[in-house]
Formats: C-alpha cells, structure tokens, sequence
C-alpha cells in the first residue's frame, strides 16, 4: 500500500514537472518579444552542434559597433528575402559587410550580410521547444500527434489530485486529544460505559436523542476506536501537499538545468568561442579510398575518422548506386547493374551521411570499367 502510493505521488509530480518545464521553455521562447527581441525556430542544421533544428534561437536587436567576429546572428537572407539567416560572423568585409558561415557549412556565405539586414544577436537559446513547428512544417504527422498525446497526458495526470488531498489532515484538537474528526451528519460515539454524560449547558433544554442510549448499539455502531489499543493497524499518514510540490518543483529544476547545459549558450554569448564551433561543426569526408577486384566484380574501401555517420552512399559519376550502407562498414561491392563498359572508365565516390541533413563526398574516386567475360561487370582499373 505504501509503495504504490509513493508512486501515485512520484507520477503526479513527474507529471507536473514536464508540464512545468515545458511551458516555462515556451515562456522563454516567447516573452522575449514584450521586450522587442527576435526569435525565431530553427530549420536546418547548419549551425549544429552548437545550434539545432527545433532550437529556438531568441536574437536581441544591437548596434552595428558589436556586430563581432564570432557572434550568431539573425538577418535577412539577400539571397531569398522571404527567409531568414542564423550564422556566425567569421569575418569583417573591408566595405563593412559581414561575411557569415554556418558552423557545419564546410564553406563560408556566398552573400555577405550588410549591417542594416541583421535584425539582432543572438542571447538565448531555448532547446527542443520548436520541434513540433518543424515538424508541421515537413509534414511529420506522427511525431507530432505522439508528443501532442505525450503532453496531453501528462496534463491530465499533473491535474489530478494528488492521494493527500483526498484525506485531509486531522485538526489541532484530534491531534492534541487522539480523538478522530466526526464527519458533518454522523452520530457521535457515547462515553465510555459507566462514565456520567455531561451535563448540558446553562439554560439549554435537555435533548430527547440524549437518553439512556444502549452501549451495545453504540458500540456496534461507532466500531473499534484507533485509540483502544485492540492491535489494529493504522494507517500511515499519506505525503504532504508542501513536500509533493518541492518534490516537482525540484523535477522540473533539475530538468530545466540538464537541458540548458550545453555549449550553445557560450557559443551564442561569447566572441571567441566560434574557432572552436566552426571545427567542431564540419562534416569530415571519407578518404584512402582503394579498390580491388574479384571474380565477382570489384570492392570499393574507404577510411573514416569523423563524427559518427548514420551510412554510407556509393556513387558512381556522381549517381547513387548502393545506400544505407552501415555506419561500421569500411567497404562495399559496386553493384552489377550492366552499365559498365570496357571502353569507358568510370569513377566511384563514397558518401557519408551524418544525421538527417548533412553528408560530404570523398574527394578522391578510383577508376573502374567492364571486363569481357561479364559484360556490364565493373572491375577496378589502374590510375
């Protein structure tokens, strides 16, 4: 009986966190706008790690002298007016434009920022809390509906009552006396057998309900007493309302600050942190590329040292011939698809693909071609 309702009171008061964190992130993502700041939902990975998609990013309006190298900030994109820019400035223009790079961009904007375009610098990240506006944007209708359902519920449970609130505490007086609470409408218990009852009050008439009551039927009626000492188990008093609230309140403390432990809020603060989010944010191509034939066609390997990639693609001139390859695979066989020739030399590539958005090609390819006894076969070819 404890154990369950100590979960009953753990559940609630998780509940009551998740919903407490997240609408205090949507009101940090949206009460920055009472004070004339910008945020804005990010869509596309350009600025990871740093800077995610579902991120909201809230830029504050400066003056052109703090428009720094290092700084992320939100402008008109020149290129396409009708969206926005959120990159890092990586350096001044001698005419005073600002030249911007996303951190996971492997080269800088070809359009330079002008001053009068950016519409503030970036302070304050607030994480995750965008997803589902990404989400109705791409057309991502089941993560959508099962956070939608996730919220839902936990609303419904951080409403409900918690099980102390069901039983409220006993009076001063029982406390003191060991006395249980009469209910509003129920019969008082009669005194103990042999005891006088009491008198009544001066100049109040006797009541009829008062006379010689039988203490059998009283007895049967009012059951055994908590204080008897009959050996019946009480029951333990249930939590407090003041220590289920710190214990949510302290969930969603706790939350709050893991999901704000991350690098971004140096990287949108401070000037000098870009060096570092632009090495980090750059996607590395596979390379040592070699490849070598058997007699059923050839076998492509390749080497890579970068962050962890989600596949591999195989190209072939450019065209994807083989995907999803695995993300611990360091080779692949080129698919007998009947296009190779003797007579011509084709080049093969190798793909890396890191997240959902985000790939770089090998710069290096190796040659292949077809062989005689199996038409259309590739086999590898000297340099």
């Amino acid at each position: 009986m404890r154990s369950s309702r100590f979960l009953l009171v753990v559940g609630v008061a998780a509940a009551r966190a998740v919903v407490t964190l997240i609408l205090a992130l949507g009101f940090w993502a949206a009460a920055p706008v009472a004070l004339g700041w910008h945020p804005t939902t990010v869509m596309t990975a350009s600025m990871a790690p740093a800077i995610d998609v579902g991120d909201v990013v809230v830029a504050r309006p400066l003056p052109h002298d703090a428009l720094l190298t290092g700084r992320v900030v939100l402008a008109t994109d020149p290129d396409r007016t009708d969206r926005l820019r959120l990159h890092r400035i990586v350096d001044l223009a001698p005419d005073g434009d600002l030249v911007t790079k996303g951190d996971a961009n492997p080269a800088a904007d070809s359009s330079p920022l002008h001053p009068d375009a950016v519409l503030g610098v970036g302070v304050l990240r607030v994480p995750w809390i965008g997803m589902p506006i990404v989400w109705l944007r791409t057309g991502e209708v089941v993560p959508l509906a099962a956070v939608a359902a996730a919220f839902a519920l936990c609303l419904v449970v951080a409403l409900r009552k918690g099980d102390d609130d069901d039983h409220p505490p006993p009076s001063r007086r029982s406390r003191r006396t060991g006395r249980v609470p009469t209910p509003a409408g129920a019969t008082a218990a009669p005194p103990p057998r042999g005891a006088s009852p009491p008198a009544p009050a001066p100049g109040a008439s006797p009541s009829p309900l008062a006379t010689s009551p039988d203490p059998a039927d009283d007895a049967a009626a009012a059951g055994p007493s908590p204080d008897t000492g009959d050996g019946a188990e009480r029951r333990p008093p249930p939590p407090t309302r003041r220590a289920r609230r710190a214990l949510g309140l302290a969930t969603a403390v706790a939350l709050a600050l893991g999901a704000a432990a991350t690098p971004s809020w140096a990287t949108l603060a401070d000037a000098s942190a870009a060096p570092a989010g632009i090495t980090a944010g750059r996607v590395s191509p596979p390379s040592g590329l070699q490849c070598r034939s058997d007699f059923f066609g050839a076998v492509v390997s390749w080497s890579y040292d970068g962050w962890d990639p989600r596949g591999f693609d195989l190209l072939v001139n450019g065209r994807v011939v083989l995907t999803d390859i695995p993300a611990n695979a360091r080779s692949a066989r080129v698919p007998a698809d009947g296009s190779f020739s003797i007579s011509r030399t084709d080049r093969v590539t190798v793909r890396a693909n890191v997240g959902a958005r985000w790939s770089a090609d090998s710069a290096a390819s190796v040659p292949v071609g077809g062989v005689l006894f199996g038409f259309g076969r590739p086999y590898c070819r000297p340099e």
